[in-house]
């Protein structure tokens, strides 16, 4: 478990003693166009590796092709031979330990392969972009969060005990924000919004009002069907955003009939979205694991949301941590099976003992299978898994319908849309001689 730990800890820190990473000579020449561009985050995420020695992008096994990833995210190869979809492997080495993360199948000839972490966000964007005062009306005793709310613009703040409130808002450029106002972010009873307001070049404006005008009194019923394989359901809960951006959520814990609770879909809050998360099971259930499945939640009826079946790891065998499963070190592979549905499978072996080297795959479900292979000596010096205890972890992603497995190698980072889910199981694993 605590390996998990040190996930997260990658998850709140960067690297603040990064050094230029060196540079390997190409085999192949510089001259000319680009033929495959390949930018990553990795850089963003090696907290925990101590002084970098660099990264390194190889295409294949890396005996061919490879290039350092610079500080700028970005590597570029140059070889007429580079042509269609292409195995992508980051090569990060730290102090004692080696990250490798494989993605299969990558096509186009600039593409974005991302660590998996998300952004670490923090902050507020930009510069002041105006300043907005008012009041809120029809409060329970309580000040009330007021926040802004608007793609690229931030602000938040408290309303005095009158109703009053004076906000300032963040962001690059110009634009239009909403107002959101809950008189319980922990547990939301009551919302209210204002929508349209001009910000930009700091200008202030004054007078606005916000009524708390919206309960949460609202029970809409949800059956959630294909449950076996999970055990049992954990939580039903409702997102509910304006547009991208988030405004709160609420949710519930039991077992079926499930209401979750909203509010009445009327003005300002007509073109809200509210999005249906079901989660089931547990990450530790080796058999099936935890999903998050979504759906839209319709406003009046019974929203229907069907679970996906579990993926499946064959080889290496999981167990559990008292009874970890096994597999040989030597001409390993690492299979799995999956919901046809789903766009991406990871697989992550993380070694429970050093050296450390950890190595991640990420492939389309339907390809199944992946082969760790030897790293190259100019790139690493620890070159393959080791014999002994394994942190094991499989999971899945699907993106929605419209949606493809080279959508997550866009410039622009795929949305979840209603209809996405997810999935995550882990277990333990010995690879032997």
């Amino acid at each position: 478990m605590h390996r998990l730990i040190a996930l997260a800890v990658l998850l709140c820190v960067a690297c603040g003693d990064k050094t230029d990473p060196p540079t390997h000579a190409s085999d192949a020449g510089t001259e000319g166009p680009a033929t495959l561009i390949v930018h990553s985050d990795w850089w963003d995420f090696v907290a925990g590796l101590g002084d970098m020695q660099g990264i390194t992008v190889l295409l294949g096994d890396g005996s061919r092709f490879r290039q350092p990833l610079g500080r700028d995210g970005i590597a570029r190869f140059h070889d007429a031979a580079i042509t269609g979809p292409q195995d992508i492997t980051v090569v990060m080495v730290g102090d004692g330990k080696v990250w490798a993360s494989t993605t299969l199948n990558v096509e186009g000839t600039e593409v974005w392969v991302r660590s998996g972490f998300g952004l670490l966000g923090g902050g507020f964007p930009g510069s002041r972009q105006a300043t907005l005062a008012g009041r809120v009306t029809n409060l329970s005793g309580r000040p009330a969060q007021v926040r802004v709310v608007g793609k690229g613009f931030a602000g938040v703040t408290n309303t005095q005990g009158d109703g009053t409130f004076i906000i300032e808002v963040w962001g690059e450029t110009a634009g239009e924000v909403a107002l959101f106002v809950t008189d319980n972010p922990q547990q939301v009873s009551a919302v209210g919004l204002l929508r349209d307001i001009a910000v930009g070049e700091g200008r202030t404006t004054s007078g606005l009002v916000i009524p708390l005008d919206h309960p949460v009194d609202q029970r809409l019923p949800v059956e959630v069907t294909n449950l076996q394989p999970y055990g049992a359901l954990s939580s039903v809960t409702a997102t509910f955003s304006l547009g991208s951006e988030y405004l709160f959520t609420t949710s519930t814990v039991g077992a079926t009939p499930i209401e979750v609770p909203a509010m009445a879909r009327t003005p300002p809050f007509d073109t809200v979205d509210v999005r249906l998360s079901a989660t089931a099971g547990s990450d530790e259930r080796i058999a099936s694991g935890r999903v998050v499945a979504n759906a839209p939640l319709f406003a009046k009826g019974v929203t229907s949301l069907a679970l996906p079946a579990p993926v499946t790891l064959t080889s290496p065998s999981p167990g559990t941590k008292a009874a970890p499963g096994s597999g040989p070190r030597s001409g390993l592979t690492l299979r799995w099976s999956a919901d046809p549905a789903v766009h991406s499978v990871t697989i992550r072996m993380i070694p429970q003992q050093a050296p450390e080297l950890d190595w991640y795959v990420t492939a389309p479900a339907t390809v199944g299978s992946f082969s760790p292979f030897i790293l190259p000596a100019e790139v690493s010096p620890l070159r393959e898994l080791g014999a002994g205890r394994y942190f094991v972890q499989w999971s899945s992603r699907s993106l929605g319908m419209g949606h493809g497995y080279q959508d997550l190698y866009k410039e622009a980072p795929s949305v979840f849309e209603p209809d996405s889910w997810s999935s995550n199981t882990y277990g333990y694993s010995v690879l032997q001689d």
